[in-house]
């Protein structure tokens, strides 16, 4: 794709939101899936959201075509990140509380927004810093996060900053400067054929223990949280930057939370929705700044 200007970005920002608003609804899916088998939930994901793009590709006549081996070398790493940063997440979950575990989740985007402020010099303005930091201190204002007690804390302590890590290593490679040339579908194809291949001896190892109906749900994720949200996120992040995309994915834990309050009832305190409308004042700002930014040169597919 041709590049844009900065006034035209905002396409790309309505993807990313478009993106995280349909990965935090994830959880109500995943919930609808008899428990013990998150692996093959998210093996499910990545296979079937792979399918899907198969079919696609197939249709619209879209092969891999040539690409460099260090667009190769990225997609591989995405890949592998994509998967780990689910394993590490779940197992956080498994061993510690589900806010702890989101909480260090999300540090990924602002680990990825550092290394590419120094590795891809992007750079890191005042401005951007500070609204990654008030979405960052929102998502702790809306997880209520809490120093672990116990060894099996700990070791959720351990699985939550790994999922960080891996999380932030999945944004990062998926930079374009990184990627390189090519397109975004092919881009998504690889990374979601890795992740599903890396997941395969996970689920070998912990096995099975499906229903009927878990197979349409898990089917469901796939489209959805696999196919359709991957393929707005890693578009999203080819025209992006990383800080930018960052900021924006804060709202994944905004809008599951309010999914829980009005679909579960679970409980908002006023603590979480100071910190809703921190997440959700900083992405608005982000939006706002790109769209009335002058107007020049958005980064070339190419990077």
């Amino acid at each position: 794709m041709s590049a844009g200007t900065v006034s035209g970005k905002w396409v790309w920002y309505l993807a990313a939101i478009a993106g995280t608003f349909i990965m935090a609804t994830l959880g109500a899916f995943v919930r609808q899936v008899s428990p013990g088998n998150e692996v093959v939930i998210a093996l499910g994901r990545f296979g079937v959201g792979f399918a899907c793009l198969a079919v696609l590709r197939a249709l619209a006549r879209e092969n891999a075509g040539a690409s460099s081996p260090g667009v190769w070398w990225a997609r591989a790493a995405a890949g592998g990140a994509l998967a780990l940063f689910v394993v590490s997440y779940f197992k956080a979950v498994q061993s510690g509380t589900l806010a702890n575990a989101a909480f260090l989740l999300y540090l990924g985007p602002l680990i990825a927004s550092s290394l590419a402020a120094v590795w891809l010099e992007e750079g890191f303005d005042r401005t951007s810093g500070l609204l990654l930091g008030c979405a960052v201190l929102g998502t702790l204002f809306i997880t209520e996060f809490k120093l672990p007690r116990g060894a099996q804390q700990v070791d959720s302590l351990i699985f939550g900053l790994l999922s960080g890590l891996f999380y932030g290593l999945f944004l990062l490679f998926n930079n374009s400067k990184l990627q390189g040339g090519g397109s975004s579908s092919a881009n998504t194809f690889a990374q979601l054929g890795i992740a599903a291949l890396v997941m395969v001896p996970f689920v070998a190892v912990s096995g099975t223990d499906l229903h009927g109906a878990d197979l349409a749900w898990i089917g469901a994720i796939g489209v959805l949280h696999g196919f359709v949200a991957l393929t707005l996120v890693i578009a999203s992040l080819r025209y992006l930057k990383t800080i930018e995309y960052g900021t924006i994915s804060y709202g994944e834990p905004v809008i599951a939370a309010l999914i829980g309050a009005l679909a579960y009832d679970e409980r908002i305190s006023a603590l979480q929705l100071v910190g809703c409308a921190l997440v959700f004042g900083a992405g608005i700002a982000r939006v706002m700044i790109a769209a009335n930014a002058p107007r020049e040169s958005v980064r070339e597919s190419g990077g």
